[in-house]
Parts: structure tokens; sequence; C-alpha cells
């Protein structure tokens, strides 16, 4: 399953590739460990949120508003409209 966190990476990994950086460089340059950027790429943490915003200013991207999380709704309604007239959750 594709998950928003591994959405997220992905696009942050893919900005590194293309510019010849590394996880460990984007680490260092926005003044945070190694292991703490993984946590923070990978969703294990999230309550560290000057990270995201830093990581914003230095590959001049926001994958956190380009995969928005999406409030979960137990009858899989399609969309926010069918939310207002069919979902009886």
């Amino acid at each position: 399953m594709i998950t928003r966190d591994s959405l997220i990476y992905s696009e942050i990994r893919r900005w590194l590739t293309a510019n010849q950086r590394s996880a460990k460089w984007l680490a260092r340059e926005i003044g945070i460990s190694y292991p703490t950027m993984m946590a923070v790429l990978t969703g294990r943490t999230r309550i560290n949120t000057e990270v995201p915003r830093r990581i914003v200013e230095v590959i001049g991207s926001n994958p956190w508003e380009k995969y928005p999380a999406i409030p979960y709704c137990p009858c899989e309604c399609s969309s926010p409209e069918d939310k207002e007239d069919v979902c009886q959750a």
C-alpha cells in the first residue's frame, strides 16, 4: 500500500538524487542528526514541525502540501461532496 509518508519520502529522495545530494547532506544542512532526518522522512515522528519547514526551504517545494492528509472515512466515500450527500459516518 502506498502511504502519504512514502510519497513524501519519494519526492524528497527524487530531489536529492536530481541534485546529487544525500539525506545525510540534507540533515547537516538543516542542523539535525541523520537518524532524526530519517524518522521525519519515513513518518515515524511528527513531533518536530520545524524540520519539515526547513526541508521545504532547502528543496524549494513542499511535498507535505502536494500530498495532503485526507481524513479517514469508514464508508470510503470518494469525495468531500459525496461525504456531504451520502456519507453516514
